[in-house]
């Protein structure tokens, strides 16, 4: 693909911050758009971060930005909207200014798109209606539940439902910027920027491949936990449903509903979800045969195991282990 003709006036790219949005959230998509300005050798871009006023925003990492711009009016000549996400946007959902004002200030640019949980203030504002999105894993379950308006998608690393965008977890946020600068100024300037910031032009998979297994760490001390723990130290067992009901001292029905309620994963879902992450970093470590990983964590053939990684994360085992393998094939 060739480069996007050179516009005269660069597209202005607008950040919405506040305080404790995660740094990585703001940094990472940022620094791609003015990087990408070397690569295309002009100004494509001017990047601004803008806030309930101007001046010093901390962020989640106690580091503090500068925000240029201030929100309350409509933000003219922005082309991109970008909201940050982080532990400061559930105080950002009940501020009805900030609210209107994204209502007010989406329908001026070309395109609006949200990093991580920043999905959550743009459904606020009405703005997914009816459209696809996705956020952070961990905030999947409260966007479907607060917004049923939207249709919240919980694998993909980004999502465009017209002009409108919202990406995963953090490191995200920089997936969707090469989307976009490529959108923009085509493959050539995105492969540069990629090999630069050593990125994945398009990354493989979804962000499942990041988050199975890990409420494992946050749920409540008992016998569910305990169970969650002894669930991933035999794999490679049959782990029925029965079977597992049984270690607790607890009927099927009863056990099915506990481990629910504590861990918002269905038993199966669990297993299912601790299998993948354990084969995903066995072939990360590149040491076993794909055989041999399939048998090892109860997938029963490298078949199944096939058919797992495609149905969930989009790519072969092969696929995987190309992209992120840490180490040689002993």
């Amino acid at each position: 693909m060739c480069a996007a003709p050179r516009r005269k006036a660069p597209r202005e790219i607008a950040m919405f911050i506040y305080p404790d949005a995660h740094l990585l959230d703001i940094s990472g998509p940022m620094s791609l758009f003015a990087a990408a300005n070397d690569f295309a050798g002009y100004r494509a871009y001017a990047v601004s971060l803008a806030a309930a006023k101007p001046g010093l925003v901390t962020t989640s990492a106690g580091l503090c930005l500068a925000a240029t711009r201030r929100i309350g009016p409509v933000l003219k000549g922005v082309d991109t909207l970008l909201v940050a996400g982080g532990i400061g946007v559930d105080a950002q959902l009940r501020d009805k200014k900030v609210i209107g004002w994204l209502q007010r200030q989406a329908p001026q640019c070309r395109r609006v798109a949200s990093v991580c949980s920043g999905a959550l203030l743009l459904a606020e504002a009405g703005l997914f209606n009816g459209r696809r999105a996705v956020t952070h894993w961990e905030r999947c379950e409260q966007l479907a539940a607060d917004y049923p308006k939207v249709t919240v998608e919980r694998d993909p690393i980004f999502i465009r439902d017209g002009k409108f965008y919202s990406s995963a977890g953090i490191s995200a946020g920089m997936d969707l910027a090469l989307a976009l600068i490529e959108e923009d100024l085509g493959n050539d300037v995105v492969a540069a920027l990629a090999r630069e910031f050593v990125l994945y032009m398009r990354r493989s998979g979804g962000q499942a491949q990041f988050s199975p297994a890990l409420k494992a760490q946050g749920t409540t001390p008992g016998k569910i936990a305990g169970l969650q723990q002894w669930i991933l130290a035999h794999l490679e067992q049959p782990l029925r449903i029965d079977n597992l009901a049984e270690r607790v001292a607890m009927s099927p029905r009863h056990f099915a509903r506990r481990f629910l309620e504590e861990t918002g994963l269905t038993p199966a879902a669990f297993v299912a979800a601790a299998r993948i992450d354990a084969a995903r970093a066995a072939l990360a470590a590149g040491r076993e045969q794909i055989e041999e990983v399939a048998a090892r964590f109860g997938f029963g053939s490298a078949e199944r195991l096939r058919r797992t990684f495609r149905r969930h994360l989009a790519v072969t085992p092969s696929q995987f282990r190309q992209h992120f393998q840490t180490s040689g094939v002993a």
